[in-house]
């Protein structure tokens, strides 16, 4: 069970994953497109109304490029196997079905609006929803990290790097996703 968990990658790569990541991707995308929460960055979520509905769904789509191209260049580069893209992009779109979950969680959240000024005082002037923020906030974060340590398993699987040089790379990588997502996406949606 724990590997199912962690680590389906043992035994679901290639096409397969990447089908059913996808699938999981646009799924995901509706439930924000229906609940007012979007996907702007690796492991972002957000509540706020998107400027277009289509934006749901090129958002994850966004974030997962933005993460598959600097792992399978460092997959090339440090690697001595033969690294296959289509391994590299199916289990790093398998590797973001935790973040259905979140999304679910951040339905739950009873609050809106896109100004974090208001949101604060909000929050700070009603004890009772800054508790239910905190109970949500307990079921989203265990969601973002199964969802970085299933990205983790995924690049180490699919590039068969292992130690130092495959956690800095990933590092590297994540730090490059989430910087080439936010500002493409920020471009987007300022078009």
């Amino acid at each position: 069970m724990k590997t199912w968990l962690f680590n389906p990658f043992k035994f679901i790569a290639g096409n397969k994953a990447l089908g059913i990541g996808i699938i999981a991707m646009f799924i995901t995308a509706l439930v924000c497109l229906f609940n007012i929460i979007h996907l702007n960055g690796i492991i972002d979520v957000h509540i706020g109304r998107q400027t277009a509905a289509w934006l749901y769904f090129t958002e994850p789509v966004i974030d997962w490029l933005s993460l598959v191209l600097p792992l399978y260049i460092f997959g090339r580069i440090l690697s001595h196997s033969s690294i296959r893209l289509v391994d590299v992009a199916g289990t790093s779109a398998l590797a973001r079905y935790p973040m259905f979950f979140t999304v679910v969680f951040s339905v739950f959240v009873p609050i809106s609006g896109d100004d974090p000024k208001k949101i604060l005082d909000t929050i700070q002037s009603n004890t009772t929803l800054a508790v239910q923020l905190f109970v949500i906030t307990i079921f989203i974060i265990p969601c973002v990290v199964w969802t970085v340590a299933l990205m983790y398993n995924a690049y180490s699987i699919s590039t068969n790097l292992k130690g130092p040089k495959a956690v800095l790379s990933f590092i590297a990588s994540f730090v490059i996703a989430e910087i080439v997502s936010k500002t493409v996406i920020y471009e987007l949606v300022h078009l």
